[in-house]
């Protein structure tokens, strides 16, 4: 975790930093890539780019380059700005995820638009899984069939691997012309009592539920590997309408599915739209504590009994909407969240993964051109990060986002200061 002090005064010495910055990068980095990088480092001190005259700084910059011999653009790759400063990014080529070709970010191909990633950081890799969104320029609802996962080693360099996931690896889930309905999901690693590596893929899909009612529901498939096949060990759905009836009506509450295994090896399945719900899972991580049943002649699930498990809602959280995202740094437990509509991201922090959570404020607001925000707040290398879709590739709306990632850093009490989005620094 990387704490920075907040409320410093604007000195006259932050001009000589400025200068510093100028004159060691002046002549690698364009005017315009040297405002978005003064806006990350006035971010860690605290101030905004108003607070210190840039534009003036940047008239003393040193005498520009020569003109290019050729009048084709140039641009900066942010592999290059990342081998010029340190081995943790702090600018990113957003979205990260453009084309649908091996290299996602930097070899164009087909668009792909991408959205709610989910991060497992995994043996000096980060695998980022994400949805993806089919629908055409002028479509009015979500056309989602598979899932995608992507990996780095860096964060700079991407390697596109497919689809790994479908709605139909569930035989219960529905689908058809129009959409799979393939919503937003989470896989976590846990090795079971063999020692063998497994991988659980936490869907939200639409099926599955009694009677033949519409309505989303949660599953789980599991694998071997991380990039598949995975494949459903219950035969049914973990999280039905019955289950949350209680709280809410609408037939798309049990939606976003997170999934946290705690420092003692419990673990709990976070949920829920317009409402959090949390439930702690079996070690076998496929069933809830205290869910009862029976198996047929194929090993699938039948005459479910769920008047043991123990689902709880929280209502302590301002605004919540969906996409609840779980993680734990420097010993604080950090639940980062949708709020309201359009969606911001606000988070709560607690000293334990089942609450009470403080409301802590919001450290990213709405977006262009989009309604939503999905996060996934990581840890790689030592330094924290934030998965989030955006809207910003051409033709993006909020039935076609992109999946974007930026630095997180907190503050010496353990808040988080709001994320600075970047982008590709160009010239042209």
């Amino acid at each position: 975790m990387e704490t920075v002090n907040g409320n410093r005064n604007v000195t006259i010495a932050t001009r000589w930093v400025f200068r510093w910055f100028l004159s060691a990068c002046g002549a690698l980095l364009p005017g315009r890539a040297v405002l978005a990088v003064a806006a990350v480092l006035c971010s860690l001190a605290g101030c905004s780019t108003e607070q210190v005259p840039v534009e003036q700084v940047l008239a003393e910059k040193a005498p520009a380059q020569p003109a290019p011999v050729t009048s084709a653009p140039m641009t900066t790759p942010a592999a290059t700005i990342a081998a010029k400063t340190t081995a943790a990014p702090v600018i990113f080529d957003n979205p990260i995820i453009k084309y649908d070709s091996p290299d996602p970010t930097r070899q164009p191909g087909p668009l792909i638009y991408t959205a709610d990633p989910a991060v497992l950081v995994q043996d000096g890799t980060v695998y980022l899984y994400s949805t993806h969104d089919e629908q055409t320029a002028d479509g009015k609802d979500y056309r989602m069939y598979d899932y995608r996962l992507w990996t780095s080693q860096d964060l700079v360099h991407w390697q596109n691997h497919g689809a790994v996931m479908r709605y139909s690896n569930f035989d219960w889930a529905r689908g058809d012309a129009k959409t799979g309905n393939a919503y937003a999901h989470h896989v976590i690693h846990r090795k079971d009592e063999t020692g063998k590596s497994r991988y659980y893929f936490y869907a939200a899909v639409e099926g599955g539920q009694t009677a033949g009612a519409f309505g989303f529901s949660i599953g789980v498939a599991v694998s071997d590997s991380p990039s598949g096949p995975f494949s459903d060990p219950r035969g049914m759905p973990m999280i039905l309408l019955e289950d949350t009836a209680k709280d809410k009506n609408h037939s798309w509450r049990n939606i976003d599915p997170a999934v946290f295994i705690d420092d003692d090896g419990r673990a709990y399945l976070y949920w829920g739209n317009q409402q959090l719900w949390w439930v702690e899972l079996a070690p076998d991580l496929v069933h809830l504590k205290g869910e009862r049943y029976t198996l047929d002649a194929k090993g699938r699930m039948q005459n479910r009994d769920t008047s043991q498990v123990q689902i709880h809602a929280v209502n302590s959280l301002p605004n919540f909407e969906e996409g609840p995202y779980v993680s734990k740094h420097q010993g604080l437990y950090y639940l980062v969240y949708a709020a309201g509509f359009p969606e911001s991201l606000a988070y709560a922090t607690s000293t334990s993964a089942t609450g009470p959570w403080q409301y802590r404020g919001i450290i990213m607001t709405p977006l262009p051109n989009t309604t939503t925000i999905h996060p996934a707040l990581f840890d790689f290398n030592g330094h924290t990060y934030l998965a989030y879709h955006s809207a910003d590739l051409p033709g993006g709306g909020n039935y076609r986002r992109s999946v974007s990632l930026d630095r997180v850093y907190f503050n010496a009490d353990g808040t988080i200061r709001p994320v600075v989005r970047t982008t590709a620094l160009t010239q042209p």
